[in-house]
């Protein structure tokens, strides 16, 4: 019961809750009166205490949903979360968006309580869609001890002696983008003919139009997991799957505060989206290779969605050291450091020592004998 109790105050500390949109009694069980959380297995709410179920509608999130350029540069309606509170953990920096109620958690990535309220009081954007959890804790839990028991060099006694703290779930941001593209190209193209020895490539100067429709372009908002290795393991999201905003659907999770804001964003997605375009027009002129290709894209209807993406995240203690496993909450892909045998490592490097050992020995033989046969 205690464990249960941590868990209820972690989730309350740091849960996204728009006060206008909820009450206290919504999120209250009407059968025991404990607080109510999201469950995948159902898509509705429950009670971790007595296992009640209630029901709620999740909505597909409508076609042209988003902010413009103009809005995310002058936040001109934009719209806002009705909370002013962020937490900072102070060992790992990651930073979630609170209730108005008291700091109780751990930080679900590195493990630290030193969760603090900061003194950043600027507006956050309302998010325009959430992807809901599909793969509950359980799920995730299964899938852990399965990627953990498949690790290499792994030390005998890791899974007996591995200390999980749990999974806990997070929501991560995420940008995505939407627009439509018109460029006008020069550039120089390479066909190849013949075969073999008679192979030979022509060039020629072409020029054209490309139109290219950008559908979901996701750009992480966490600059922190943008520079982890771990989360490109575990950073893939149908994003066809987005439903409406709904703070019930964060019901019980953890939400990261997004540290990169759209238009930054979105200078990263005209990247990505200008080499697809480049791609395009080389495959649209059937070309082998191309050498320099001069355009400038023009860009419209572009919409950013603001999105959270469901992670679970679970730190395990090998040894005294904190080691991460992550497991995406949708799709189930897993991604994360586990620690290696130092023994069973140090057998290796032998082993290949004294291979590359014989093999330099043989050489520098049939090196002295080829030097006799020509001095000969």
């Amino acid at each position: 019961m205690e464990n249960n109790n941590n868990n209820a105050a972690a989730a309350d500390a740091v849960r996204v809750l728009n006060p206008e949109s909820e009450s206290a009694d919504n999120r209250k069980c009407p059968s025991c009166g404990a607080t109510l959380k999201f469950d995948p297995a159902t898509g509705g709410l429950a009670c971790d205490f007595c296992g009640r179920k209630v029901d709620i509608h999740q909505q597909i999130q409508p076609p042209g949903v988003g902010y413009s350029l103009e809005e995310l540069n002058s936040h001109a309606g934009a719209h806002y979360l009705q909370t002013s509170k962020v937490v900072c953990c102070a060992t790992c920096g990651g930073r979630f968006i609170m209730h108005a109620q008291g700091i109780a958690a751990n930080c679900p990535y590195c493990g630290s309580n030193s969760l603090n309220e900061t003194d950043d009081q600027t507006g956050m954007l309302e998010p325009t869609g959430v992807l809901a959890f599909k793969i509950s804790k359980e799920q995730a839990q299964k899938i852990f001890e399965n990627w953990i028991s498949k690790q290499r060099f792994s030390p005998s006694d890791l899974l007996t002696n591995a200390k999980a703290a749990g999974f806990v779930g997070v929501y991560v941001p995420y940008w995505v983008f939407d627009a439509d593209t018109y460029s006008a190209y020069t550039g120089k193209f390479g066909y190849t003919y013949g075969s073999g020895d008679d192979e030979y490539t022509k060039w020629y100067n072409k020029s054209g139009v490309y139109r290219l429709d950008v559908k979901s372009e996701t750009v992480i908002a966490s600059q922190r997991l943008a520079n982890d290795p771990v989360w490109s393991g575990v950073s893939k999201f149908n994003m066809n799957f987005i439903k409406k905003y709904d703070p019930d659907l964060l019901a019980g999770f953890f939400a990261e505060r997004y540290s990169i804001d759209g238009p930054a964003a979105w200078l990263t997605a005209k990247d990505r989206i200008r080499n697809m375009i480049r791609s395009g027009i080389i495959k649209k002129e059937s070309a082998d290779r191309a050498g320099e290709i001069k355009f400038e894209p023009e860009y419209s209807n572009v919409r950013a969605k603001y999105c959270l993406a469901p992670v679970w995240v679970n730190s395990f203690q090998y040894n005294n050291q904190i080691f991460q496993v992550l497991v995406n909450g949708q799709t189930g892909d897993v991604s994360g450091r586990s620690p290696k045998s130092l023994k069973f490592l140090l057998r290796i490097l032998m082993i290949i020592g004294i291979i590359m050992g014989s093999m330099f020995t043989v050489r520098i033989i049939a090196y002295i004998i080829s030097a006799i046969m020509q001095m000969r």
